[in-house]
């Protein structure tokens, strides 16, 4: 069961190019769910309203690597994590210039954990608090410009690497660098290299006039 979740993470990454335009193949640890106020619900790609992800939405994190007595090691009180949201599609998804565009960073996060469901007892459910995180770059909604084509718009969520020392970048376009096509992958070499991927997740939004 485990395995085929993970192989359709790793295929959703690949189709779209997640990898490897924003990050490089990784050991998916578990499922991030996002869901907006508006019962709007990030799914691997699929596309939603600009005008209905402009809050912030809830998100959690389910971990599934059960141990061979059906457990699951337990995240430690003493970690923290890193979620970032970037668009690599800035300003359009043929022109990169602007790529990647920050959309969100929040550091230090803990997790408030909660048993899952009988039906996946080797799971754990961690709710993101990131109003006890350190947001680095406030939340911005999808504004995708006109006739740009659709956007990408991809979660992150690390394991924080303990001596990370995360500085927010001084501008949205290609997180601060000036450098086209620069974006997460290089900010956390640079901060925490040690940091851990653990899950992805991403949507779609185009501009509004341009919806059918």
């Amino acid at each position: 069961m485990l395995l085929t979740i993970s192989q359709s993470l790793d295929e959703s990454y690949a189709t779209h190019k997640i990898v490897p335009d924003v990050i490089d193949k990784f050991e998916t640890q578990g499922l991030l769910t996002i869901e907006y106020d508006n019962d709007t619900t990030v799914t691997l790609g699929n596309t939603l309203k600009v005008s209905k992800t402009q809050l912030k939405p809830a998100i959690q994190f389910t971990l599934n690597s059960p141990n061979q007595d059906g457990t699951v090691e337990p995240v430690d009180e003493n970690d923290k994590f890193l979620l970032v949201m970037t668009d690599p599609d800035a300003p359009s998804n043929s022109d990169h210039k602007w790529s990647e565009y920050a959309h969100w960073i929040v550091s230090d996060l803990q997790f408030k954990s909660e048993q899952a469901s009988e039906d996946s007892p080797a799971s754990i459910t961690h709710m993101l608090d990131y109003n006890n995180g350190v947001e680095l770059m406030p939340y911005m909604g999808p504004g995708p410009p006109e006739n740009t084509g659709k956007h990408r718009y991809v979660f992150l969520l690390y394991k924080q690497d303990p001596d990370a020392k995360f500085v927010a970048p001084s501008d949205r376009p290609n997180w601060g660098t000036g450098i086209p096509k620069s974006g997460v992958r290089d900010w956390i070499k640079k901060h925490g290299a040690n940091s851990k991927l653990l899950s992805v997740n991403f949507f779609y939004a185009q501009n509004e006039k341009n919806d059918k």
